[in-house]
């Protein structure tokens, strides 16, 4: 099952740098089920089958043959889009995850590229275009052991791949939810046995990308008739078995109709474990899987077939995830995948809560700045007041310990409220101000009255003439005893 890489090697490389032989290659493309795409595997033989002496490859459901060099054609356009990543430890649940694979901000990034098989030859992460199920395996056992891990993203962009320990890395998937949060990231392609392994994330937790696939829920095998072109050729082949169905399906002969019906059931009973597995983990039920026919869906209609939470890009849903596992936002999830998404990713279930972090309103950087200097400056004041206030307090303490000391009312009053020395110089002239009215009032209500005053000049002297001489001083003093007594 080798993809893009194969293309560039030849037959007799491969098989030194992997140990396979060309039986045991055969072994794995043919006669037994793969859970891929039908692209995937016209690729597969594109980078092989010359090799194998591959003609044609035939595709039942649509009737389409495929020749040799459109699959080498397509198996070339491949080779500029595999990603691969080196192997690490085999001894992954003894080391610390970030020895493993990526980590950021806490979550562990498990890549799923090219084809998933069984074991990928030790290698952790995507190797030679495959990830191994053992490898994606113990990556997670490493995150989840790991303190320093809150979560866990599978960043799927697979096509899918082989059956066998497919079903035993789900059912470990499975088994581990409710314990660090699951995320599953579909970039372009998560189909198949990619799909199978995507659908295990929490309820909620599976994003693809607008213009992603997810899907192809089913389950598929191959076989080769050489027998044509062998007898074009004059080559005919003979086998000798022990038992009757010791060859049975072997590329050297037409496929008996009862070999293809055991195939066929071969292929039902994985099919079967595939659609209850995945409709398990999507909250749906087996049969509504198995109506899907391995249907490829793309962005929303995946959303509205169950298989998808939220169509959202890759940088948004890796951002989410972060701050869902840091507590920076409350965690999204849904109790049954149903719904419909929009192109900001939201959750599929009407009663899904957003995220905290997009209740928040967005703050400019200047604003921030602004709310920084005012706070700072609002500090500063009450600093400042409360330095005054202490003072003030300390002057009245040490006044009052000083039985010597002289601090009028007025001064102490001002020391108590915090007035200003200019306040208080402004306090004390209108007060001396509104002293003197009052002693000018007070003398002028004190005067003689000019009419009590004795006369003088000709009035005087006319008085005179018709009175008797009078003493002035003493009708001066009797009037103002007459006075004193009126009051």
């Amino acid at each position: 099952m080798k993809r893009l890489q194969l293309a560039a090697m030849t037959m007799e490389t491969m098989m030194a740098s992997r140990a396979w032989s060309r039986a045991s290659i055969i072994s794995r493309l043919f006669g037994t089920p793969l859970a891929v795409l039908p692209e995937t595997a016209a690729i597969v033989l594109g980078a092989v089958g010359p090799k194998l002496d591959v003609g044609q490859l035939f595709v039942a459901p649509t009737g389409a043959a495929l020749s040799i060099d459109e699959m080498r054609s397509m198996a070339a356009a491949e080779v500029n889009r595999l990603e691969s990543v080196g192997p690490t430890d085999r001894a992954a649940p003894l080391h610390r995850a970030n020895r493993l694979g990526f980590v950021f901000n806490r979550v562990m990034h498990v890549p799923i590229r090219g084809e998933t098989v069984s074991e990928n030859d030790g290698a952790i992460g995507p190797s030679s275009g495959f990830t191994g199920y053992d490898g994606i395996r113990a990556q997670v056992i490493a995150a989840d052991k790991d303190p320093e891990i809150g979560g866990i993203l599978l960043d799927v962009d697979c096509p899918g791949g082989e059956v066998a320990s497919l079903f035993e890395l789900a059912d470990f998937l499975m088994s581990r939810r409710g314990t660090k949060p699951m995320r599953a990231m579909i970039r372009d392609c998560g189909c198949s046995a990619a799909y199978t392994i995507a659908a295990c994330a929490d309820p909620g937790q599976v994003t693809m990308h607008a213009l992603g696939r997810a899907g192809s829920n089913g389950v598929i095998t191959m076989h080769a008739d050489f027998s044509e072109q062998l007898a074009q050729e004059g080559i005919k082949v003979r086998l000798f078995a022990s038992g009757t169905h010791k060859a049975e399906g072997n590329p050297f002969e037409p496929l008996p109709e009862e070999v293809a019906a055991r195939i066929s059931a071969m292929v039902e009973v994985s099919a079967s474990r595939l659609f209850k597995h995945v409709g398990k983990a999507r909250g749906m039920s087996a049969e509504d899987i198995r109506k899907q026919q391995a249907q490829v869906y793309f962005g929303d209609e995946a959303v509205k077939a169950g298989l998808v939470d939220k169509i959202m890009s890759w940088d948004d849903s890796m951002q989410e995830f972060e701050q869902q596992v840091n507590g920076t936002a409350r965690s999204r999830t849904a109790t049954a995948p149903s719904g419909v998404s929009s192109s900001k990713g939201k959750a599929m279930s009407t009663e899904a809560t957003a995220p905290a972090a997009e209740q928040q309103p967005i703050f400019t950087q200047a604003q921030l700045d602004q709310a920084v200097a005012s706070a700072s400056a609002s500090a500063t004041a009450d600093a400042n007041l409360a330095m005054a206030n202490s003072e003030r307090a300390r002057f009245a303490a040490l006044a009052e310990l000083d039985g010597g000391s002289k601090i009028s009312a007025e001064m102490a009053t001002a020391m108590a409220e915090g007035t200003s020395a200019g306040d208080f110089a402004i306090a004390q002239a209108k007060a001396a101000k509104a002293k003197a009215g009052g002693a000018l009032s007070n003398a002028r209500a004190d005067a003689v009255d000019s009419n009590d005053l004795p006369e003088s000049g000709a009035s005087a002297v006319a008085a005179s003439v018709d009175q008797q001489p009078t003493n002035r001083g003493a009708a001066f003093v009797d009037k103002r005893k007459a006075a004193a007594a009126a009051k």
